[in-house]
Order: C-alpha cells, then structure tokens, then sequence
C-alpha cells in the first residue's frame, strides 16, 4: 500500500461521521447551527437550503446569518 493510501485510510479513522444520512446531517447542522465554521463543510457538502434548514427547526436569523452559502 502507498504512502497516500495510507493517510487516507488514517485520516478517515477520525472522521466525525464516516457514514451519515441526509437527515442526521441535517439534524446535526441544526443541533450546531451555533457552531459556523463546523457546519459549513456538511452544509456545502449535501447543498441544503435554507427552507430544509427552517422546517427542521433552525432559528431564521440563524439560517440567514449563513448568508449567500444557502440558497
């Protein structure tokens, strides 16, 4: 096995979440909404929107201080 491969495989043994839904990403962005420099990577990552990010209970103002990341 290569020196990449190897990282790699390192690497992602301390992911946060290796394998994670739609839903539990969603819920977990509302759960840290908080947080903006964690969330923006799973944000990005499954391209929610902020009518997704209302209906699963995110505060508006929270949803909006996101700004041009959402559409």
């Amino acid at each position: 096995m290569g020196k990449a491969k190897k990282r790699s495989l390192k690497n992602g043994i301390n992911d946060k979440f290796p394998c994670i839904t739609r839903e539990a990403a969603l819920a977990s962005v509302v759960k840290n909404i908080e947080k903006k420099a964690e969330v923006i990577n799973t944000i990005t990552l499954f391209d929610f929107t902020a009518e997704e990010m209302l209906e699963a209970g995110a505060a508006y103002e929270d949803v909006m201080a996101l700004g041009g990341m959402i559409h």
